[in-house]
C-alpha cells in the first residue's frame, strides 16, 4: 500500500508523524487536518500571537488532538513548548521545522485520500447485486410477445448501481463531520447565541426607519417595492 509505504519514509523524517499515521483512517484524517489548520495558520501569519498558542483546555484540541496518538508529539516535532495553560510556538523556533513537519503531514494525508478515492471508485463500477431482471417485452403484428435487446438482438444487461461498504473510508469520514455538524444544530447554543443578539433594538429600528421611509415615499407619489418588500420583512421577523 502506498499509504503504508510513506507511514515507513515518515518514520525516519519523523516519529511522531509516524506514530500519527497508525491510527485509523478516519482519526488520522480528522487529526491530520486540525494539525495543519494549526501549522497553516502560522505560516500564513507569522507574526500573529493569537495562531502562536493553543489553550489546553479548549474543547477542540482536547477532544479530537490529545486523545489521538501521536498527535501532540507531532506539534512537538514542529517546535510547540507545553506551558502551564497553553501549548506555544515560541520566536525562537523554527520555521523551516514546523514546514518539514506540516508537509509530511500533507503528504500523507493527500495519498490517503487519493486511496479511499481511489476505492471508492473501484466498488462502485462493480454491480450492486447479481440478480438478473427480467427482459422487457413487446408484441408484434402476430400477436407473438419478443424480449427486448440492444441493436444487435442480444438482451439488455441490468444496470450496475454504485455501492458504499460500510467500512468505506469516506463514509466513516462523512459520518465524523456530520457529528461536528450537528453541534450547529443543538437548540441550547442556538438560543444561548440568539441572546447574544439585540432582536427588539434591531425590531425597533427597523420599525422607525420603515416609518421614516413610508413619509418620504407618500410625499413621492409611488409605492416603491424596495420599502414594500421591507414592511413585509418585518412583518415576517415579528
Amino acid at each position: 500500500m502506498a499509504a503504508a509505504a510513506l507511514g515507513s519514509s515518515a518514520a525516519s523524517a519523523s516519529p511522531a508523524v509516524a506514530e500519527l499515521c497508525q491510527n485509523p483512517p478516519e482519526t488520522f484524517l480528522e487529526a491530520s487536518k486540525l494539525l495543519l489548520t494549526y501549522a497553516d495558520n502560522i505560516l500564513r501569519n507569522p507574526n500573529d500571537e493569537k495562531y502562536r498558542s493553543i489553550r489546553i483546555g479548549n474543547a477542540t484540541f482536547s477532544t479530537r488532538l490529545l486523545p489521538v496518538r501521536g498527535a501532540v508529539e507531532c506539534l512537538f516535532e514542529m517546535g510547540f513548548e507545553e506551558g502551564e495553560t497553553h501549548l506555544i510556538f515560541p520566536k525562537k523556533a523554527s520555521v523551516e521545522q514546523l514546514q518539514k513537519i506540516r508537509d509530511l503531514i500533507a503528504t500523507e494525508r493527500s495519498s490517503r485520500l487519493d486511496e479511499a478515492y481511489k476505492s471508492h471508485m473501484g466498488l462502485s463500477q462493480q454491480p450492486a447485486a447479481s440478480i438478473q431482471l427480467p427482459a422487457a417485452q413487446s408484441s408484434d403484428p402476430n400477436g407473438l410477445t419478443q424480449n427486448v435487446g440492444d441493436s444487435a438482438g442480444q438482451p439488455s444487461n441490468p444496470p450496475f448501481a454504485p455501492m458504499v461498504t460500510a467500512d468505506s473510508i469516506i463514509l466513516k469520514v462523512l459520518q465524523a463531520n456530520l457529528q461536528h455538524v450537528l453541534v450547529y444544530e443543538n437548540l441550547a447554543l442556538q438560543q444561548k447565541a440568539l441572546a447574544c443578539i439585540p432582536v427588539q433594538q434591531l425590531k425597533k429600528r427597523a420599525q422607525e426607519k420603515l416609518s421614516r421611509a413610508k413619509k418620504l415615499d407618500k410625499g413621492s407619489g409611488f409605492t416603491s417595492p424596495f420599502i414594500a418588500k421591507k414592511a413585509s420583512s418585518i412583518l415576517i421577523i415579528g
